[in-house]
């Protein structure tokens, strides 16, 4: 894990640029220090927890897809993470260990998370952590346009082949030490969603609200294009919900 030392930041996106309404007004957020997982969890790290927890298939099935029989109908648009289940013993797929794990829901990694004495971030200590110590710019690393070395903009065509992320640390980190803060997979936070939620933010660690429908997601993934995985950019989902280009990290105080 990372250090990510106290003190302020500049969070979301000025009023008059082009981005979301749900992304703005930009605003100062002072965060106590915080430990944040350098990489994103991979498939490898997943699966000794599900061999740790053994959780019975309804719940399993509440947590994540595995890739198993492909060949059925009722699967054709089935889109699972690189892990599966042989002989009582989960598995990652060989060649996917160090893989970001993905389609798995809110509840799988905040459950991820506390089975490690951890957590998942807040919105807020998920961005400050991704810009790098950064201020006002668009991406981890600054303002440049992404290049081909970060996993962004690709296509999953086939359910049958493997998802199309890279292995973590991919590409160069952020000014924290972070890898893979924009694409690869976007990342749950703890936060549940609101989109006015910037205009009435405490200025002081902020846990967003306190009950909602949606849980946000922050950081882009695979299929994103370049917008969707900037710093700023904030997306959402049902906490339940399993999507293809989803994954997570773990913080600490």
């Amino acid at each position: 894990m990372v250090l990510i030392p106290a003190g302020t930041f500049i969070m979301g996106s000025p009023a008059k640029s082009p981005y979301p309404d749900n992304e703005k007004p930009s605003h100062r957020v002072y965060l106590d220090d915080f430990y944040i997982d350098k990489y994103e969890v991979t498939n490898e790290e997943f699966a000794l927890f599900l061999n740790s927890v053994k959780p019975d298939e309804s719940e399993r099935k509440k947590w994540i897809v595995l890739r198993s029989d492909l060949k059925t109908e009722e699967r054709k648009d089935w889109w699972p993470a690189e892990i599966v289940y042989e002989d009582g013993v989960y598995k990652p797929v060989r060649g996917f260990e160090r893989h970001p794990v993905n389609s798995v829901s809110w509840y799988a990694a905040d459950a991820y998370c506390r089975w490690l004495g951890k957590r998942l971030p807040t919105e807020a200590e998920w961005e400050k952590a991704a810009r790098g110590g950064l201020d006002g710019m668009l991406y981890p690393w600054g303002n440049a346009y992404p290049t081909t070395g970060i996993v962004y903009n690709r296509i999953w065509k086939d359910n049958a082949l493997p998802v199309p992320t890279g292995q973590v640390g991919n590409y160069a980190p952020n000014g924290y030490g972070l890898w893979d803060m924009a694409g690869n997979v976007a990342e749950w936070v703890s936060d549940w969603y609101d989109p006015e939620y910037y205009i009435k933010s405490p200025k002081r660690n902020p846990q967003g609200p306190e009950t909602g429908t949606y849980k946000v997601i922050r950081g882009g993934s695979w299929a994103g294009n370049a917008n969707s995985i900037r710093v700023g950019a904030r997306m959402f989902d049902m906490p339940e919900s399993m999507p293809s280009g989803v994954g997570f990290r773990c913080v600490k105080q």
